[in-house]
């Protein structure tokens, strides 16, 4: 999971650095996908993690719904889909017009100027102008001096631009909406995969508590065999030694019962971690969830439509959607220029007078169409496809390994429930054997060493059972997660 974690921060951050002046070198983006997400992805499917059990408990309902909330993997999820979601709209929102507002004023003093003599040129001609006409309607003027930076100049316009057919927006938008639905799946298969580790937890927290409840029934077993002993020797029916011999085995017992409550204190604090809970908070106990009988699968049902259901190939298939979009733009670059149009209104002059000598208004219409780059977007063009390539044999081989998988978690579950179903009669047959051993120990018909063999037998019996149990559980959970079954 942490480098399932890892390979999609690198490939966010890497579509995030792309601007789209730099569109041209992005036919990079599907060997970031093979590279950083689909090894990832086949060793997610060799994990057995677990979803919910057939066989649902009101209460590990609860915590599964607590410990999602209390995630921080799952949120660190939802913040990644949220983010591919705002990408999403920018890639979108760059598909549009875009319109903006500028204004500048120039105050400059010195500086390089061109004297122009225009009073030199021209008042001569002014003055035998008037002289002819006997009027004075051709004044004299002054020499001019301009100045190459302009003074109290001003410009405050309006700039609009909007890409009529850019190719490069056009399949990022398809980019950012697989990137979307590949963050989704990616939330769903952590989703599934905390759910199983939670569930497995709160399974290993029972099987720790009843096998403790077995050490418990132990124990009272040997308190009574104990006053039983105490009573022949009182009765000078048998030796002290028989007294010795239930202490002994007390004491054994005893150390059991500390080494299993630990046990069991380890599993609650772990399945708490899980969860988001203090650690030592006390953890409510449905047993029924032992008990309760295992669904039926069939294998032909399981393996229809299985991979269909699977998050994490959902994600693939998302990945492989932007490899198939960065193909089809690459050949679009190559086949079709760019359209763009710009253009901008406003004032320009000295001063704010906003005259109708000062408005003005400009529009442009662009084309960008690469004649000649010495084969470049046709070597872009190749590899975008066979990127392609290899992420459809990647797809069609982790579709075979997820049936593999499917098939050997039916086995290991179906060996999983012959393997209780022997337990459950060895717990018969050893229970059978004590109650003769009992009655005969009691009426002095059988040895002592008799009576322990026939209890030491039940107690082993009844703790395979229990464990037998929990992993039928666990192997039933990895057959649902193995066919994406919720």
């Amino acid at each position: 999971m942490y480098l399932l974690i890892h390979g999609a921060k690198v490939l966010s951050n890497f579509i995030a650095s792309l601007s789209f002046a730099r569109m041209k070198s992005f036919s990079v983006l599907p060997q970031v996908f093979v590279a950083c997400f689909w090894p990832v992805f086949v060793l997610l499917l060799s994990v057995p993690s677990s979803t919910a059990y057939s066989q649902r408990s009101a209460v590990l309902d609860a915590y599964i719904a607590e410990g999602l909330a209390n995630s921080l993997s799952v949120l660190k999820n939802e913040l990644d889909i949220e983010r591919s979601r705002t990408l999403l709209a920018q890639a979108r929102a760059s598909a549009r017009p875009s319109v903006e507002f500028n204004a500048s004023y120039i105050v400059a003093a010195g500086g390089r100027s061109l004297d122009f003599p225009v009073g030199d040129l021209l008042n001569p001609v002014y003055s035998t102008l008037n002289f002819l006409t006997q009027t004075s309607l051709f004044p004299q003027i002054e020499n001019t001096k301009v100045r190459f930076i302009p003074n109290n100049f001003q410009e405050t316009r309006f700039n609009f631009a909007y890409p009529i057919y850019n190719t490069d927006l056009k399949y990022l938008k398809t980019i950012r909406e697989s990137e979307v639905a590949g963050r989704i799946s990616l939330r769903d298969a952590r989703e599934v995969s905390l759910k199983g580790e939670i569930s497995q937890a709160y399974i290993q927290y029972l099987q720790t508590r009843e096998l403790r409840k077995i050490w418990l029934k132990s124990k009272d077993v040997l308190l009574e065999l104990k006053r039983f002993n105490q009573s022949l020797v009182r009765n000078n029916v048998a030796t002290s030694d028989v007294v010795s011999t239930a202490e002994y085995e007390l004491a054994k017992v005893e150390n059991e019962l500390f080494h299993a409550s630990t046990l069991e204190n380890s599993a609650r604090s772990y399945f708490n971690y899980l969860i988001g809970a203090d650690l030592q908070r006390q953890v409510t106990a449905d047993s029924s969830l032992l008990t309760a009988p295992v669904q039926a699968y069939s294998l032909d049902e399981l393996l229809l439509n299985s991979t269909e259901r699977r998050a994490e190939l959902k994600a693939l298939k998302s990945f492989n959607t932007a490899a198939m979009a960065d193909v089809k733009r690459n050949e679009a670059n190559q086949k079709l220029p760019d359209v763009y149009i710009g253009g901008s209104a406003g004032f320009q002059g000295f001063g704010y007078d906003f005259a109708n000598d000062q408005a003005y208004v400009l529009t442009q219409i662009g084309l960008s169409y690469p004649i000649y780059n010495g084969g470049l977007n046709r070597s872009k063009s190749q590899e975008s496809r066979l990127n392609a390539r290899m992420a459809d044999a990647e797809l069609r081989q982790v579709s075979e390994q997820i049936k593999l998988d499917i098939i050997a978690s039916f086995n290991a579950f179906d060996a999983a429930r012959f393997a209780l179903q022997s337990a459950q009669k060895n717990v018969e047959a050893a229970e059978a054997i004590f109650r003769i051993a009992n009655n005969k120990y009691r009426a002095g018909q059988a040895l002592l060493l008799e009576f322990l063999d026939a209890k030491n037998r039940v107690d082993a019996a009844r703790q395979q059972e229990i464990i037998t149990r929990a992993d039928l559980l666990v192997r039933e959970a990895a057959l649902r997660k193995s066919a994406g079954l919720q």
